[in-house]
């Protein structure tokens, strides 16, 4: 049997500013009660997957999950990655709509061939509002891979709310009207009083009929106090890890001149951000999709001081 395994090294940085990671831990496909966790010393990057055991698992697709732990004991937010044990050449792809499954639409893939799902949804005979498609890709052993489903919305003049939580706590969710032309800026609504770590953020749409969407949840850091920065709190790094509009909200006692800058893993810097004056609360937004995939630092400055703030992008 072939044990070739497509397994990338993964880079994880402590999301909390001034802590560092002492330990990590993971498990496969979803079976958390084999959990491996392992302590290493404090260190503020550390390179993970370089030796994950895979030896027993049969060829085709599979997914690890993986956390780590800051020096106050705080384990971050899962992070999940598929890889590939065996022949990783994908072959084929099938999907279908709405849970669906007889009605399965199949293709082949050749290499560096993309799949544009958009162009191939019939939306005919679909129902207006949320819909759903699932698809999966086939490798050269003719494994298939795990099946990763997304959302969309039919007519999107349809949807009319929202609902979001922090943490799984739904009991105290925020839910909100929306027009079919109004922009919502999240980061703007998130409370206040959250403690400094990683949270997990939920949303979901409501449409005109009633119903509701399949909730999305992403991640992003919260940091009570900052001081590197006299005089700034509550400050939010929204969402981490990011794939295009990366926000930042903070507070000020006093008027502030900030200047930002984007920094890689190595901390050369390689963009300068707008200059951004604050006096009291704001936010801002700034598109990085064009950014590689990898680990890079936000650096923020008001003259006196300085704090970098660790991202991912996908």
């Amino acid at each position: 049997m072939r044990s070739a395994m497509l397994l990338p090294a993964i880079v994880a940085m402590c999301g909390v500013q001034a802590q560092q990671i002492d330990g990590y831990r993971y498990w496969f496909d979803d079976d958390a009660s084999t959990v491996v966790t392992t302590s290493v010393s404090a260190t503020d990057e550390l390179i993970l997957g370089a030796s994950w055991p895979t030896g027993n698992m049969a060829p085709g697709f599979h997914f690890v999950s993986y956390q780590v732990r800051d020096t106050d004991g705080i384990w971050s937010v899962p992070q999940t990655r598929h890889f590939t044990r065996g022949n990783h050449a994908l072959t084929g792809y099938r999907f279908w709509v709405n849970d669906n499954v007889s009605a399965i639409t199949t293709g082949t893939l050749s290499p560096n061939m993309e799949v544009e799902l958009n162009s191939l949804i019939d939306p005919g005979n679909l129902p207006r509002d949320f819909n759903t498609v699932t698809i999966q890709f086939r490798d050269g052993d003719s494994a298939w891979s795990v099946p990763m489903t997304r959302n969309f919305v039919k007519n999107t003049g349809e949807v009319n709310g929202y609902a979001y939580w922090i943490d799984d706590d739904i009991a105290n969710s925020y839910t909100s009207t929306i027009g079919p032309d109004d922009v919502v800026d999240l980061i703007a609504d998130l409370p206040t009083s959250l403690p400094t770590g990683a949270h997990l953020f939920t949303i979901r749409f409501s449409g005109t009929n009633g119903t509701w969407s399949v909730p999305l949840t992403t991640s992003f850091d919260s940091f009570v106090d900052v001081p590197e920065l006299p005089g700034t709190s509550e400050l939010l790094l929204f969402p981490n890890p990011v794939n295009d509009m990366l926000g930042v909200r903070l507070s000020t006692t006093e008027v502030k001149q900030l200047d930002l800058h984007l920094l890689d893993a190595q901390g050369r810097m390689i963009r300068t951000l707008a200059a951004w004056p604050v006096n009291g609360t704001d936010h801002r937004n700034w598109d990085i999709s064009d950014l590689v995939a990898g680990s890079y630092l936000l650096r923020i400055s008001d003259g006196t001081g300085v704090v970098n703030l660790p991202f991912v992008k996908p």
